[in-house]
């Protein structure tokens, strides 16, 4: 028996099809933030401010409270999009992990060294223990790039203590545990306001990190590059909410860090207007300073070029498209 369908009928059932999800687009998304910090903010708006659904993600926040373990989650399938820094990358990479860095939220190590009031220079740090929330965090590459600096060896001089996250090292701070570490605000703060003081600020140190990345698997990007691009897009109109709607941004950053105190929301805030990118570009320094730190570990570093761990194409493309400038103007 044949059946004849009309001309009316087939367009009828396209665009039925074409309206549907695919199973990619309606698959929901884990995404991850490793930091109660204001330089996390983005991924907070991207939720809460409803960037996520209007460029077609349907995703979860979770926090994990290290880009170490951050790494082993997204390597596991449990988190697909996440804010892991270069360090964490860098090393699944070089053990055959397959994560990627296609934007950055900043591309230097933006935290402060929050140290005891008897600390009065980092030579003062000889000798005693000083904090990190997870060996391989951003905390940890921080510390340890900053004692090198200033001529003192991380382990032999000073003793590094894996604490926790950041609040936690800020207890540790006060209970005298550690008699530094770095942090980032608005945890900083409130170490200073329990009478800690700012060692450094590790900005004007100018250290080239990705201290925060846009972060997917290669096969994520491989495998649905429309949906990394969404990712992008929704990063780069929450950093846009936060430069102009800031009371709506403020109450969302205050609900995540629970910070109620006015002067030290406005100095998270500031915290994340100073440091995060407008436009996403990972920096090729950021990842060859950690490519050479990661060399004195592990020989497989030598032979890795910084491009191997980022691809900046889904951004250069919203650039050509006039994305960003439609968001800021030219």
């Amino acid at each position: 028996m044949r059946v004849f369908v009309s001309s009316k009928q087939i367009l009828l059932g396209l665009v039925v099809v074409f309206a549907l999800p695919t199973a990619a687009s309606a698959q929901k998304l884990m995404a991850g933030y490793s930091g109660v910090t204001a330089i996390q903010a983005p991924v907070w708006f991207m939720k809460d401010a409803g960037f996520f659904k209007q460029e077609g993600l349907d995703a979860d926040l979770i926090y994990i409270a290290s880009s170490s373990t951050m790494a082993q989650a997204m390597l596991a399938g449990d988190v697909a999009l996440s804010t892991t820094n270069s360090q964490a990358i860098v090393d699944t990479g070089l053990q055959g992990g397959d994560l990627v860095a296609v934007g950055a939220f900043v591309n230097f190590v933006a935290l402060y060294v929050i140290a005891a009031p008897e600390i009065k220079s980092v030579a003062d740090l000889r000798g005693k223990p000083v904090g990190v929330s997870r060996f391989g965090a951003t905390t940890d590459f921080a510390i340890q790039m900053f004692l090198k600096k200033y001529g003192l060896e991380p382990i032999r001089d000073v003793p590094i203590i894996q604490i926790g996250g950041l609040p936690e090292l800020a207890a540790a701070l006060s209970k005298k545990s550690i008699y530094a570490a770095a942090m980032s605000y608005p945890m900083g703060l409130v170490a200073q306001q329990a009478g800690m003081k700012m060692l450094a600020n590790l900005a004007k140190e100018e250290i080239p990190f990705v201290h925060q990345g846009l972060t997917i698997t290669g096969k994520f990007m491989r495998e649905r590059r429309a949906q990394a691009k969404a990712f992008v897009r929704a990063y780069g109109r929450a950093v846009h909410f936060m430069h102009t709607r800031k009371e709506e941004a403020k109450a969302i950053v205050s609900r995540y860090t629970k910070v109620t105190n006015p002067a030290m929301l406005e100095g998270t805030m500031q915290y994340a207007f100073d440091f995060v990118e407008k436009i996403p570009l990972v920096k090729r320094e950021a990842f060859q300073v950690t490519l050479d730190e990661s060399a004195k570990k592990n020989p497989k570093a030598k032979q890795a070029k910084p491009e191997q761990f980022y691809d900046n194409s889904l951004v250069q493309e919203l650039v050509k498209e006039g994305f960003f400038a439609a968001l800021w103007g030219r």
